[in-house]
């Protein structure tokens, strides 16, 4: 069976061009991630690298919001984590001055 796996992360052309650009907005911290490469090979090749990118952005920018420490992996697989670190930003929020 291992010998029937496709590691798309690894494919040479132009895909690995695209595939690089986009680990490079991944912290460091997480690059050596073979879960998290695989997981980004695979919605570069369904969405495209602008979408994947657009995306990538969003989420980093959610984790640095919420103060995540953990995997971005676990972060961009696990709805429940970023569910959890948004109530606790709504909850934060003070109200805004004028409402009673």
């Amino acid at each position: 069976m291992p010998d029937k796996l496709i590691t798309i992360e690894a494919q040479d052309g132009p895909f690995q061009t695209m595939f690089q650009r986009i680990m490079r907005m991944v912290p460091d911290r997480d690059k050596g991630d073979k879960k998290l490469q695989r997981l980004l090979a695979f919605r570069l090749m369904v969405d495209g690298e602008a979408a994947l990118n657009e995306y990538l952005i969003l989420k980093i920018r959610e984790t640095i919001k919420c103060a995540y420490t953990g995997r971005l992996y676990n972060f961009l697989k696990d709805d429940l984590i970023e569910k959890e670190c948004i109530a606790k930003e709504e909850d934060s929020d003070p109200e805004p001055p004028g409402i009673a």
